[in-house]
């Protein structure tokens, strides 16, 4: 009898700055925060959504999911054995990029944002090369893919992960057309 290899074995990692120690970057899932989440999702800057969802619902989508979380400390952190212990009481969730995967071979790159008043700061560009490097831990990913509208975004993508644009899809519904973009890292020949 043959062991099934684990799919989802990607440990919950926490990144943090010299350059500005306000922020960190984690994909604990113990951190997320459903009413964060929601609340940009309520906001016109997050345009592929309409409305927030049911809180129950909200929390399947981040949990199940691999879902980086972008904070900011708000009150001093704990420490214990000269480790900061962040906890949804000493801080808050600023930004989300969420990645639909089976852990081993497809990833979907779904929900990414940093609250507008927190952007121009790095913080999204930090965010993806935090999934970036989760990423490339998994040597068998054979397919990353995504929706935008924005070309700029496009160019960004295009740069952090080799993707093509793919295929169109037209929204009358948002008022906006967006593209289907794929990369291959590790697809066979």
């Amino acid at each position: 009898m043959s062991v099934i290899p684990k799919t989802s074995g990607t440990p919950p990692k926490t990144w943090t700055r010299d350059t500005n120690p306000e922020f960190f970057i984690s994909s604990d899932p113990k951190l997320l925060s459903v009413k964060a989440v929601n609340a940009a999702f309520d906001r016109d800057f997050v345009y592929w959504v309409k409305e927030p969802f049911p809180e129950d619902v909200m929390w399947q989508m981040l949990h199940g999911a691999l879902s980086f979380g972008v904070y900011r400390w708000t009150l001093p952190a704990q420490t214990v054995n000269d480790s900061t212990i962040p906890c949804s009481e000493n801080t808050e969730q600023i930004g989300l990029a969420r990645v639909v995967t089976d852990g081993c071979s497809f990833a979907y790159l779904s929900d990414i944002y940093v609250l507008p008043e927190y952007q121009g700061s790095g913080l999204g560009n930090w965010l993806m090369s935090c999934v970036v490097e989760t990423l490339s831990n998994m040597p068998y990913l054979r397919r990353i893919m995504l929706l935008t509208d924005d070309e700029r975004m496009q160019a960004f993508y295009t740069k952090l992960f080799g993707m093509k644009v793919v295929g169109r899809e037209e929204r009358k519904d948002m008022g906006r057309d967006l593209v289907f973009m794929c990369a291959r890292p590790h697809a066979q020949p």
